[in-house]
């Protein structure tokens, strides 16, 4: 990378690198790193991802949730989804360097968005060390992490749901009406919540979108416990 392309980007990112090659690593695809024989961000990525998780659970820990509050919650936030976005929004897609097979495929592009900011994280803290990692993702997740840990999941239980499947690739989620009974003024369902067709949970109510919601909040709880 040219000095001012790397420049550029320590803008962008809010943090001026001592080590510039880390930087530049960090945007490595593993088709250019190939090519030119060199070492790709897949390391780093690795080792960002592991400092990530951490900062999370160590904010998550001191704000007094429990166990399974805290597994949930970390997912949401540390999934690919937020990571992308943020990619994304900084422009930091136009720095990846590929090679030259790769950059005619579009396919796999999403989830290199997420590793690029994970290798960013692993560079930073070789770089700079833990505060200074932990610094740039309470500035560029510090909306996310808010929303997460300051929302209450329950106003939104479908679209957790469906943004945790989607970031781990676990299907699609479907809802049913399985029985409806009572009157026609006081009518009573029960909705079932469906993962690549298989019924995770129901959730009862006298409206069809108050049973989903229940049993999207009990599908989530169910479907992490069973991804840990």
């Amino acid at each position: 990378m040219k000095s001012q392309t790397i420049n550029e980007i320590e803008n962008i990112i809010g943090y001026a690198f001592k080590n510039k090659v880390l930087l530049e690593r960090a945007f490595i695809h593993s088709s250019y790193a190939h090519e030119k024989n060199v070492e790709s961000y897949d390391r780093l990525e690795f080792l960002g991802d592991g400092v990530l998780g951490l900062v999370i659970a160590e904010k998550l820990y001191t704000c007094g949730n429990d166990e399974g509050d805290m597994t949930e919650k970390r997912s949401r936030i540390v999934s690919t989804v937020p990571l992308e976005e943020l990619s994304e929004n900084l422009g930091l897609n136009k720095y990846i360097l590929f090679g030259a097979g790769e950059r005619k495929q579009t396919h796999t592009r999403r989830k290199v968005l997420a590793d690029v900011v994970e290798a960013i994280i692993g560079g930073i803290y070789l770089d700079g060390g833990y505060e200074k990692a932990k610094d740039f993702i309470y500035k560029h997740l510090n909306d996310r992490i808010k929303e997460v840990l300051f929302g209450d999941v329950n106003e939104n239980p479908k679209g957790a749901l469906q943004e945790y499947c989607q970031a781990r690739k676990l299907g699609n989620i479907e809802y049913r009406v399985l029985s409806k009974s009572g009157t026609h003024h006081e009518p009573y369902f029960v909705v079932g919540a469906f993962l690549n067709d298989k019924e995770m949970s129901r959730g009862e109510g006298s409206r069809i979108k108050e049973a989903e919601k229940i049993s999207a909040t009990k599908a989530l709880k169910k479907i992490i416990q069973t991804q840990k």
